[in-house]
């Protein structure tokens, strides 16, 4: 596959920035061709034909992701007549392995990646638009999935999860999930005792990831306009000050400074049955399964405000190489592998938290009271900013919140500080 030079070297540019950031002979069957025709519009229909001779590669994380993706590949390549080879590479480090493999023509035609890398590889030219969904096939993915894997307004990805995280609760602690942030302060007084290091509610205070869901619930925000406005900084808004006072005010349940608390630290303790009520993802469920906890899953309690607190989400998804010889083959594929019937199979095998809005009602989703309070939640949430000055915020936010916390210092002037420190660090990268 041939391209400029001038491209190329944009490319490597590009790799800097990112590592500073964070064989068919044939078409395929009839009968693929009548099932794509009687799923999309005329004028999309020529878009997903494969091309002659197509053969596609697939980057996918291993675990069982992996192993799904190359049961899909399987089915595909009898389907369509389209060889598929899949292999591992970390969604985490594809957009950085892209960089230098796809203008050398060997990266992969698909690949996985979250959805926060996404402005990294629109900059860098190293995505194609998914301009193969209608507004009726866009109806059946969550909004904030589609908003997730898009960039300036036009869409990229193919959604195939979404993570957020909810409160898990021993049930033997706290029969009933706790449905007001008031109700677990009250519990917390009859509960708490720190010397036995026995808590009501514990979560990762100085990550701003977990905490964003005070300061979002109260209004905040870190970008304007759904998080793609770096010249708009909201985490020191009146709304988000607000929310960080509030998270201030649980110092009382839970007076244990940021540096001894962490996601191993916390999730020991639940196991070891000390905390009742712990902020997490879906994917610590089968630890605590094998562990035997006596765990329930329920969507964030109500703030004093009345408001749902408003959790980060990422949003798993795939995107085309924009170096690719098969631009239809892969798109095709892209779309096969998020279609309703695929979206049912990768939750039967990886658990992971479905994007699609139309397998809601699917027997082995619906049953699952687990997954139900997590998909809930995900209606509540906000995907994490997929822009480039999103890699300047964690550090400051998690200063801001350790001083607030640990220090018990004016919000208003920590963050005035953490934003302030942001801009600074978004200029020097202009």
């Amino acid at each position: 596959m041939s391209k400029r030079f001038m491209m190329a070297m944009w490319m490597v540019l590009a790799s800097c920035m990112l590592l500073t950031a964070c064989g068919a002979q044939q078409s395929g069957p009839p009968a693929a061709q009548n099932e794509v025709q009687t799923e999309q519009p005329p004028e999309l229909q020529a878009k997903l034909q494969p091309e002659a001779g197509a053969e596609l590669l697939v980057w996918e994380s291993k675990g069982p992701e992996l192993d799904f993706m190359k049961a899909v590949a399987a089915d595909f390549e009898q389907k369509y007549g389209v060889k598929v080879k899949v292999e591992a590479v970390p969604a985490i480090d594809a957009v950085t392995k892209l960089t230098t493999d796809g203008p050398a023509g060997i990266g992969a035609d698909v690949f996985a990646a979250p959805h926060d890398h996404l402005g990294n590889a629109v900059m860098a030219g190293l995505v194609l638009q998914n301009d193969v969904l209608d507004d009726q096939a866009k109806q059946q993915f969550m909004t904030s999935a589609l908003e997730g894997v898009s960039y300036e307004g036009v869409l990229y990805g193919y959604p195939t999860a979404i993570d957020t995280y909810a409160l898990y609760y021993n049930k033997k602690l706290l029969p009933k999930a706790p449905a007001t942030y008031e109700e677990l302060i009250q519990f917390a007084k009859t509960y708490n005792d720190p010397p036995k290091k026995k808590y009501a509610f514990m979560w990762n205070v100085g990550q701003l990831y977990q905490s964003y869901s005070f300061l979002a619930g109260y209004g905040g925000y870190v970008f304007g306009d759904g998080g793609t406005n770096a010249a708009d900084m909201g985490l020191n808004s009146a709304e988000s000050i607000a929310g960080a006072k509030y998270l201030q005010s649980l110092k009382p349940i839970l007076p244990i400074n940021v540096n001894d608390i962490n996601d191993n630290i916390i999730t020991g303790f639940f196991v070891e049955g000390s905390t009742a009520a712990i902020i997490n993802g879906p994917w610590l469920m089968n630890e605590l399964t094998s562990a035997g906890v006596d765990y329930a899953v329920a969507p964030l309690p109500l703030l004093p405000n009345g408001e749902h607190p408003k959790s980060m989400s990422g949003i798993r998804a795939l995107y085309v190489n924009s170096y690719t010889e098969y631009p239809a083959a892969a798109k095709l594929f892209a779309r096969y592998v998020t279609s309703q019937d695929k979206g049912k199979q990768r939750f039967e095998m990886t658990r992971q938290l479905p994007a699609r809005k139309d397998l809601m009602a699917e027997p082995t989703i619906a049953q699952d009271a687990n997954i139900m309070a997590f998909l809930e939640q995900a209606k509540h949430s906000t995907p994490m900013p997929s822009i480039p000055e999103m890699g300047t915020v964690w550090v400051p936010a998690g200063a801001a919140l350790a001083a607030i916390w640990n220090d018990n210092q004016e919000p208003s002037v920590v963050l005035d500080k953490a934003a302030a420190q942001i801009k600074t660090a978004m200029h020097s990268k202009k």
